[in-house]
């Protein structure tokens, strides 16, 4: 071929290339800004299809909620009920709480989903510092301070919303509380059906259920025996309120008891299960691997929390920083270490002033980029201790609570004093104190008890009216000397015959009527009696009714526990399987990788050889026409 032919071409090729690269820079300044807007914009769009599929999963849990409360009203009046209709009805209710089973089974896999498309966009999340990564989970890094508000809410927000998912009750030691419909389910606990967030005011409960914007940011939960957790409403806002307990191996956390709302803006250390007696019962544990996840499903048997008490550290460290909660617990740098991956960290968009419409679903956390938005609305008011619930379930008579102990007579008179200072904000006058009385009156009203069945033992004819007591000598004395004194009065004519008859018959009704007054005091003392051996014998059949259905959930929660031992060595066993079939895939990856590059490496010495075989023909003809020219 000619080269003269192509030196045009070349030269057009070079001029072409030049002025390319006299323009080159401004056009690659705007191609990589429209590719950093197509990216912003590709992310806002993958946000706003992630927020939206979270309020359709939100919207689905409070549906759910509010068909397990009208369950749970539909057995209340089951239980009441008899007959062939009655056992229709239990049908129709069993029915339908396996049609919610398969409503909560079908919505917690959507939310894992969610969380999976979630962590493609971990590219957004805050990147920490090595120092930053250190005091994660126990200090409180920088954050923006809120300024603090007025009152824009009350009690009332609690009461209105909350009872679509639970019943309100009065007691005498917490005064209204809630206890959410759920809690029928053995395997409920606070802080179970959710995850946990590092944040940069330490530890922040995301909750699953629709009433978590208020019951674990807000007041209490304890643990009564015999009637399950009940939520006690409290007015200063945190991250969580919970007590942190850890090993090697697993993470725990118990609600804060009622008890700990005495103590407005207190920090609270390692000794809070001390102090207030926190049983083991109330707390939850779950192994590390899979703590900063979906927890439903996850947590230990209760059954075992005894063990696990026994073997970890509380590592609680609540704190006060410019005015703002920090929830101290496990160091994010060690999860994050443990796990072999990096924990989701936000920085907390406290909204203290958000919009209270009647759809309480607002006020669920909701994540902006790296940022966490909650709702921290101030509900302080002075009115909180004068307003009640519109429906009130019942009273709770007896509060026992779970306790590994006895509070301490201080805590005890710091929370009543607290619920003093709540009803004297409220104008409301104070409540009268429980004293000792009541013990030495049941005494004092045994003592005719026990004086009627005396009575009852002896014969009738024994049965005489009460008699004035003898006087004492000296006051025989007394009355001798006073007679002396005074003067004797005249002596009267006799009695009139028939009056002496009048007053006779009058002396025979009284005598007659004393034996039937004596009956029917005897009658009525019977009636109380048996009354009485009534009583006794329904509260014996109450007990014993109660101890066939803490038998009957304590069997329900061992099935509970196999199957979800089970289902958790099934599950093992397929993670275990789709490893080993992911270590196979990679495997026959890498064999059918190295057979690739050995082809090619074949093919690239068939290549080589060929080239030297025929450069060698070239030189064997170059040297046959030299030896011809030389010829």
């Amino acid at each position: 071929m000619n080269t003269s032919a192509l030196l045009p071409f070349a030269a057009i090729l070079f001029l072409t290339a030049a002025g390319c690269e006299r323009r080159s820079p401004e056009v690659a300044e705007k191609l990589a800004e429209l590719e950093r807007e197509n990216a912003a914009a590709a992310g806002r769009q993958r946000e706003l299809e992630h927020e939206l599929e979270d309020q359709k999963v939100a919207a689905e849990r409070d549906a759910i909620e509010r068909e397990r409360l009208r369950l749970a009203e539909d057995r209340a009046v089951l239980e009441r009920e008899q007959g062939e209709a009655a056992a229709a009805e239990s049908e129709e209710i069993r029915r339908r709480e396996g049609a919610l089973a398969k409503r909560e089974s079908s919505i917690e896999r959507t939310q894992a989903e969610l969380l999976e498309k979630q962590e493609e966009l971990r590219d957004q999340q805050v990147q920490l510092s090595e120092r930053d990564r250190t005091l994660a989970g126990r200090e409180a890094l920088a954050f923006e301070v809120q300024e603090q508000t007025e009152p824009v809410a009350d009690y009332g927000m609690f009461y209105d919303s909350l009872g679509s998912y639970g019943s309100w009750f009065d007691t005498e030691d917490y005064g209204y509380v809630w206890q959410p419909a759920v809690v029928r389910d053995a395997d409920w606990r606070p802080y179970s059906r959710g995850r946990w967030a590092c944040s940069d005011r330490g530890w922040l409960w995301i909750s699953d259920e629709p009433f978590g914007w208020a019951t674990y940011h807000y007041g209490r939960w304890t643990l009564l025996r015999g009637r399950g957790w009940i939520w006690v409403p409290g007015s200063e806002w945190a991250p969580s309120w919970v007590s942190w307990r850890e090993n090697a191996d697993h993470i725990g956390w118990a609600p804060l008891p009622p008890e700990t709302l005495a103590y407005r803006g207190h920090a609270w250390d390692s000794t809070v299960d001390v102090q207030f007696r926190i049983s083991p019962a109330c707390f939850t544990f779950v192994e590390i691997g899979y703590f900063g996840g979906p927890l439903a499903g996850r947590c230990l048997p209760v059954s075992r929390n005894g063990f696990f008490f026994e073997g970890t550290t509380n590592i609680t460290y609540i704190h006060i920083e410019r005015n703002q909660v920090i929830c101290g617990g496990p160091g994010y740098q060690k999860i994050s270490d443990r796990i072999r991956k990096p924990l989701p960290f936000y920085r907390l968009e406290v909204d203290s002033r958000p919009r209270l419409s009647r759809d309480r679903l607002g006020l669920r956390p909701h994540i902006k980029g790296d940022r966490l938005v909650v709702s921290a609305p101030n509900i302080d008011s002075a009115r909180n201790g004068s307003l009640k619930p519109k429906r009130v379930s019942g009273r709770i008579e007896e509060t026992t609570v779970e306790r590994q102990g006895t509070l301490s007579r201080e805590i005890s008179d710091s929370y009543r004093r607290s619920r003093e200072e709540s009803r004297e904000r409220a104008g409301l006058p104070p409540v009268a104190a429980r004293t000792e009385e009541k013990p030495r009156q049941q005494k004092v009203n045994d003592a005719p008890v026990v004086e009627r069945r005396q009575d009852r033992e002896q014969p009738r004819s024994e049965i005489q009216p009460q008699r004035n007591p003898e006087p004492l000598p000296q006051d025989r004395k007394r009355q001798v000397e006073r007679t002396r004194e005074e003067p004797q009065p005249q002596r009267v004519a006799p009695i009139n015959p028939v009056r002496r008859e009048q007053l006779d018959t009058e002396v025979n009704h009284q005598r007659q009527e004393q034996p039937r007054q004596a009956e029917e005091a005897l009658r009525l003392q019977q009636q109380e009696e048996q009354a009485r051996q009534q009583r006794q014998q329904e509260k014996q059949e109450r007990e014993a009714e109660q101890a066939r259905d803490q038998e009957r959930t304590q069997r329900r929660e061992q099935e509970q526990d196999r199957e979800r031992q089970q289902r958790h060595e099934e599950q093992s066993q397929q993670e275990e399987r789709q490893r080993e079939n992911h270590r196979q895939r990679q495997q026959q990856e890498d064999t059918d990788r190295q057979q690739e590059q050995a082809r090619q490496r074949q093919q690239e010495e068939n290549k080589q050889q060929q080239r030297q075989d025929e450069s060698r023909q070239d030189k064997e003809k170059e040297q046959d026409e030299t030896r011809k020219k030389n010829r």
